[in-house]
Formats: C-alpha cells, sequence, structure tokens
C-alpha cells in the first residue's frame, strides 16, 4: 500500500507517481468501489463535478475553488478521461481522494468509463504512457 496522501500531494504538485503506486491505487480503490451500494445517498452539502475529460488542472481548480474535504461531499459524474493530456494524473488523483475520504468522495461511471471508450486511440495516446516510464519520477 502507498502513502495516500503523500500520492495526494505528489500530484497536486503536478508530478507523475510511479507505476506501481498507480496500480497499487487502483488495487485499494477497486475493493472500494465494489462495496458500495448502486445507488448513493449522498448528504448535503454537495459539490456536483460534470465530465473532466482529463483536464488534470481544472480538476484542480475545481478542489481549489470548492470547499475542503471532508466539510463537503463531492459527486462526480464520470467522463475522467479522454481529451486532456493528464487522463492517468485526473483519474489517480480522484481515486486517491475516493481512498483517502471514502465517505465524501463518491465517484459514478460515465460513458468514458467503458472498456471501449477507454482504449480508443486518443485515450492511450492521451495519457503520455512514455513519461511514466521516467526514472526521475515521484
Amino acid at each position: 500500500m502507498v502513502d495516500i496522501n503523500e500520492c495526494i500531494e505528489v500530484l497536486k504538485r503536478g508530478q507523475f507517481l510511479r507505476p506501481q503506486a498507480v496500480l497499487s491505487i487502483c488495487e485499494t480503490v477497486k475493493s472500494l468501489l465494489f462495496n458500495e451500494p448502486n445507488v448513493l445517498k449522498i448528504d448535503p452539502p454537495v459539490t456536483v463535478v460534470g465530465d473532466i475529460h482529463g483536464q488534470f488542472f481544472d480538476l484542480l481548480e475545481i478542489l481549489t475553488l470548492g470547499d475542503n474535504l471532508p466539510n463537503v461531499n463531492y459527486l462526480f459524474l464520470g467522463d475522467y478521461v479522454d481529451r486532456g493530456l493528464r487522463s492517468v494524473e485526473t483519474i489517480s488523483l480522484l481515486f486517491c481522494l475516493k481512498i483517502r475520504y471514502p465517505a465524501n468522495v463518491f465517484l459514478i461511471r460515465g460513458n468514458h468509463e467503458t472498456r471501449t471508450t477507454s482504449m480508443l486511440p486518443q485515450v492511450v495516446a492521451g495519457s503520455r504512457p512514455a513519461a511514466y516510464l521516467d526514472e526521475q519520477l515521484a
């Protein structure tokens, strides 16, 4: 298990996580999401966030402008990847926040989270996988 707080800080600085950290985060959040009900009851206050499409710095701005976790609940409406150049960082930060604040961060699946859409060439190219092979990563 990785240090989630450290991963959040690394991502907020605009740095990349090591591939092993990303895999660990995915495994951890997978068990959280599998145990959530299909219908969510979210108490106010709640900030609803629409399609992010890999716009990592927009996500950071949304989190900066909004109330701080865990003082508010966040509901993300899917479509986390595609179009932006930082799709891996975007989904990694959302997963880290879900792990850190499981009762305050809610992620629902959009059409961009299906296997067929997430494997489109523009999604894979937009994730800049070569950046994850660099030895200088945080």
